[in-house]
């Protein structure tokens, strides 16, 4: 059985590893076109190729916008996931104490305590 969870937490790394390889490429690909789309020399080109600069411009600006819209609401339900994670953490804490203290006085009784009048067969 833990053979059979080593194997499938290795494949999930290597999906991982190949998906956040994918992304850079695209990351990588995309900005790079933005770049050499900026670095065009606006002032020479003609009038409707300066108009549709200014298109692809705003198409751009447009969606960037929604890039980060996006990545804001993606790290606000990190932020959200992280609170409720430590919420639940901190509401674990009194079961936990109660849990330890069980344990410690369990133990302490099965240590220290050595009743008297209990028959000698079971102490």
């Amino acid at each position: 059985m833990q053979q059979v969870l080593n194997e499938v937490g290795q494949i999930a790394q290597r999906l991982a590893g190949v998906i956040w390889q994918v992304l850079q490429f695209i990351w990588n690909w995309s900005f790079g076109q933005v770049v050499k789309m900026l670095q065009l020399p606006f002032n020479s080109l003609p009038l409707w190729k300066q108009i549709l600069f200014v298109v692809v411009i705003g198409a751009l600006a447009y969606f960037f916008y929604k890039i980060a819209k996006d990545l804001l609401k993606a790290v606000q339900s990190v932020l959200g996931a992280i609170v409720g994670l430590i919420s639940a953490l901190i509401a674990m804490l009194p079961q936990i104490v109660w849990a330890g203290l069980i344990a410690f006085g369990g133990a302490w009784v099965l240590t220290n305590l050595n009743p008297t009048w209990l028959p000698v067969a079971l102490r």
